[in-house]
């Protein structure tokens, strides 16, 4: 008996997922300005000086875009397992299509981001290489951030919000998915 492949359909768009960021951000800083002017003083921030306020907010904002930052690359992760799965099932007759229908005889959807898809994706698709490498490496941020933070990575770059969207939105692009 064949099994269906079934999509949640719950997957987001990158541009989405920016423009909430914006929206968030926008209204963390109205709200600073409201408890800066007295228009609102929540019992939090009694006593704040305005730069113990300024700092409090500017940490929140980091915050946000650090979870903005792993929304973009689980989005992407979900494209290109989408990609994968959709290959599978529709037969392409492509050499990454075939590639991936071998490799879901033996693992099914327990595919390996980083050796599976995004290693074959590379060698067939060369010209994507450099937006593949930059994917990977970002996934090392990922994976600091998704595990508390313990340890002082080496990452190679800073990883900002701009950075990783650029980076999403470009992997994106080449690879048309």
């Amino acid at each position: 008996m064949k099994r269906r492949i079934t999509f949640s359909g719950e997957h987001k768009n990158l541009e989405n997922i920016v423009n909430f960021y914006n929206l968030c951000k926008s209204a963390l800083l109205k709200y600073k300005e409201n408890i800066k002017k007295g228009l609102e003083i929540p019992e939090e921030f009694i006593g704040f000086t305005s730069e113990e306020l300024d700092q409090y907010f500017r940490n929140k904002i980091e915050e946000l875009e650090t979870l903005i930052c792993l929304d973009l690359l689980a989005a992407v992760e979900a494209k290109l397992r989408i990609d994968y799965l959709t290959r599978v099932k529709n037969r392409k007759k492509d050499n990454l299509s075939r590639i991936f229908r071998s490799i879901y005889k033996e693992r099914k959807a327990r595919v390996s981001l980083d050796e599976d898809i995004l290693e074959n994706w590379k060698e067939q698709h060369p010209q994507a290489k450099k937006y593949i490498s930059d994917y990977k490496s970002v996934l090392q941020f990922r994976h600091w951030l998704a595990h508390g933070r313990y340890w002082t990575p080496k990452l190679g770059r800073h990883y900002d919000l701009s950075t990783v969207y650029t980076i999403c939105k470009n992997l994106v692009k080449s690879l048309r998915i």
